[in-house]
């Protein structure tokens, strides 16, 4: 049986096509843009896709404060949470 799609869903101004196990979870808040993609690259690297939210469009941050957050599909999030725990620890 393949997923249940629904509409697509907007988190912090990136869109997902969820289904109903790839909900989107925070695995990391960074002070900037560099660190959130330096973790994003080392997830995507290891086989889990992710993404960045917080950071800057055209010269402004697409969201206020400040902070950046790196986001997987919940079905990655606690694999995820063991390797950003991991390279924080480094």
């Amino acid at each position: 049986m393949g997923a249940v799609y629904r509409n697509l869903e907007s988190v912090g101004g990136l869109w997902f096509c969820m289904s109903t196990h790839d909900e989107p979870v925070v695995v990391g808040t960074y002070q900037s843009e560099f660190e959130a993609s330096i973790v994003k690259n080392m997830l995507v690297e290891a086989g889990i896709p992710a993404e960045v939210s917080g950071g800057t469009i055209g010269g402004f941050r697409a969201e206020a404060p400040g902070l950046v957050e790196v986001i997987v599909a919940a079905d990655n999030a606690a694999r995820a949470r063991a390797l950003v725990a991991e390279h924080e620890g480094a």
